[in-house]
């Protein structure tokens, strides 16, 4: 289930929280609620709140985008690329359990995100040593650095 939304306070989507912080938000006065659900509400002995859907924060803040370097994808990782990957084979589609260097270490291929795909076992040990060009392999998609902000932001516009 998605949390509730936080939008800036120019109407700009920030993020999700749980509904208990949202209520919080509002409560101490940083945010205000902009849409809420009609049928549901929460109470305490002082306070009734719109149970929200949405709240928008009451000051502007500002979010950092942040360069190449620290842009929250954070280490490059086996699991992280077989996680970026969907534990997809960049090579045939298949299942993959290992991950490649796309251009071969030993011949300058660093272990970047840029640099590691997903691959099933049978095509890692196939390409062995060499590019995928020598191997007659084609790439199903290039690897890339991925970016937590905006799969987060993808995440939350989808579940609208």
């Amino acid at each position: 289930m998605v949390g509730t939304l936080v939008l800036n306070a120019d109407y700009t989507v920030l993020t999700s929280v749980s509904w208990q912080k949202a209520v919080k938000l509002v409560v101490t006065g940083e945010a205000v609620v902009h849409e809420a659900d009609p049928e549901r509400e929460v109470r305490s002995p002082s306070v009734a709140v719109p149970f929200p859907r949405a709240v928008r924060l009451v000051k502007w803040v500002y979010v950092k985008f942040s360069g190449r370097r620290n842009d929250g994808a954070g280490p490059c990782t086996k699991s992280g690329v077989l996680r970026r990957d969907k534990h997809t084979c960049v090579y045939c589609g298949g299942n993959a359990n290992t991950v490649d260097h796309v251009l071969p270490a030993s011949r300058g291929g660093g272990s970047t995100w840029e640099n590691l795909a997903a691959a099933c076992e049978p095509c890692n040990g196939f390409k062995a040593d060499r590019t995928p060009e020598q191997a007659g392999m084609v790439l199903r998609w290039h690897p890339w650095r991925p970016d937590t902000f905006g799969m987060e932001q993808r995440k939350i516009w989808a579940a609208l």
